[in-house]
């Protein structure tokens, strides 16, 4: 109830900023098939959902008091030259809805880690909005697999729309990707990511995607014009050296978490790697329960549950 009530105050703030984007969104469509106007098939049907118009009208705040609290405590020196963070966001695209909250989510979630596993800035890299085109991811990958010692640990982090080619491969797409099109070099594959981790030096890699594979995002298609998508995702094998958490299973959407202004995945994700010391396994349960908890009161169209592949007993924290 709590839930609702905040989202129907919000309807009704967002309203006249959504009212007219569907009239430039009514505009934009009579120019595109005047030929007046070229863009990526995605946007000619758009889906305008209400809280595209949310930060127009409400300033972002910071409601996440208590992962401030923790990140505000002990000061580290971050020395650890042996953990590397990969981060990749991408709330703004080229070509397709945006994903709110996914820039300041990831900031959130590289304070967290730095601070918790004393990652070394010169360890850290970050690919935002603009900047994570698939070309960039790629070099940028490229540079941390040749900079990887052995026993060292990778953390790769991406927050943003995910999908699904014909062969059920799970993709990523970058900020430049047309969805419409699951091509190679329109996507980054996340299996053959993992393979150039696993070939590296690195003892172990911790993955955590918060997308969907199915290419839906708050209960959003990210391919328009189709009533339902038929992207069916299989799942990833996992290796000793790499353990994956995804946020989302091959059925379900990936979530903002409206309360706290941050994507409900990697919310949780943070506030668990801040509390004492625990196993993959342990983080799993603990987050995988209070997803399904405050997806469930969302409503049936945006369940969400996460999956994990890999040994639980690893220890993502020092």
């Amino acid at each position: 109830m709590r839930v609702q009530g905040l989202h129907e105050k919000r309807m009704a703030d967002v309203f006249s900023v959504q009212k007219a984007f569907r009239l430039e969104v009514e505009d934009r469509n009579k120019r595109l098939l005047r030929g007046e106007k070229r863009q990526s098939p995605s946007l000619i049907d758009p889906y305008d959902p209400l809280y595209l118009a949310y930060k127009d009208v409400k300033k972002l705040r910071d409601l996440n008091f208590d992962i401030d609290k923790m990140l505000k405590g002990d000061q580290k020196k971050y020395r650890d030259q042996k953990a590397w963070l990969f981060i990749v966001a991408i709330e703004e695209y080229q070509y397709t809805d945006p994903v709110l909250f996914a820039r300041r989510t990831a900031e959130a979630v590289k304070s967290t880690f730095q601070k918790k596993l004393e990652i070394s800035p010169r360890n850290i890299i970050t690919l935002y909005n603009k900047d994570a085109t698939a070309k960039n991811i790629r070099v940028e990958l490229r540079k941390l697999i040749r900079r990887i010692q052995r026993n060292d640990v990778v953390y790769f982090y991406y927050c943003g729309h995910g999908l699904s080619n014909s062969s059920g491969e799970q993709l990523i797409l970058p900020y430049d990707g047309m969805p419409d099109f699951t091509d190679s070099s329109n996507t980054i594959k996340v299996e053959r990511m993992y393979n150039k981790f696993l070939n590296s030096k690195a003892l172990r890699t911790f993955s955590f995607i918060d997308a969907s594979f199915n290419g839906v995002t708050d209960g959003v298609p990210i391919v328009k014009g189709l009533e339902r998508l038929d992207m069916r995702p299989r799942a990833e094998g996992y290796h000793k050296r790499l353990n994956i958490l995804n946020s989302a299973r091959g059925q379900d959407t990936s979530n903002a978490y409206f309360e706290k202004e941050y994507r409900l995945f990697s919310y949780f994700v943070a506030k668990e790697v801040l509390c004492k010391p625990q196993n993959a396994g342990e983080l799993f349960d603990n987050i995988r329960t209070k997803i399904r908890s405050v997806s469930r009161d969302y409503g049936h169209k945006y369940l969400q549950e996460p999956e994990f592949f890999g040994y639980r007993e690893l220890t993502i924290q020092k």
